[in-house]
């Protein structure tokens, strides 16, 4: 048997992406490219598992009811923050790599500053702060519970409905 997908799965995502964000470099100093490639992979993990969850439990639509199927599209949505995270990372992984560096800055292709190391631990520095911002964007997202919904009201108990009907003028 399946577990379902709640709230608390959410909110041990969120805390994940948030501990991932926080141990993102923010200075070139500190950018490193087997520490892009780890984070790259553990966020990949994390997207995967993400997958995986909804996967399973959409294996027997079924037994999933109303509540569960919204935090199912809350966690489709994470995911796609994820990818978002992800892909400014492997662009981050392109620029500080010397194989791409034309595709960092394309403008400096006869500036000295193309093969310098710095202006490319800059760069990478700069995705690194933007995947930050993407992942605790999600997290928050997962943390956020959807608003309630309205209880539901039994014909037994409503007011009956009542004909107020306001004549309608015609145009002449």
């Amino acid at each position: 048997m399946t577990s379902a997908v709640s709230q608390t799965t959410l909110d041990y995502l969120a805390r994940r992406l948030d501990e991932l964000a926080a141990e993102f470099p923010t200075s070139p100093e500190a950018v490193g490219l087997v520490t892009l490639a780890d984070d790259i992979g553990t966020l990949t993990q994390h997207l995967q598992h993400a997958t995986e969850r909804a996967q399973e439990r959409f294996t027997a639509p079924a037994t999933v009811h109303a509540p569960e199927r919204l935090v199912l599209v809350r966690l489709a949505k994470a995911a796609a923050g994820i990818a978002r995270a992800l892909d400014t990372l492997a662009e981050a992984l392109a620029y500080a790599t010397t194989g791409f560096q034309r595709e960092a800055v394309p403008d400096l292709a006869h500036s000295h500053l193309r093969n310098d190391p710095q202006v490319l631990r800059m760069l990478t520095a700069e995705k690194y702060v933007t995947a930050r911002a993407q992942l605790r964007n999600t997290a928050a997202d997962l943390r956020t519970a959807p608003p309630p919904a309205a209880p539901p009201t039994s014909r037994s108990t409503r007011p009956a409905a009542r004909s107020t009907a306001v004549p309608q003028r015609t145009r002449s």
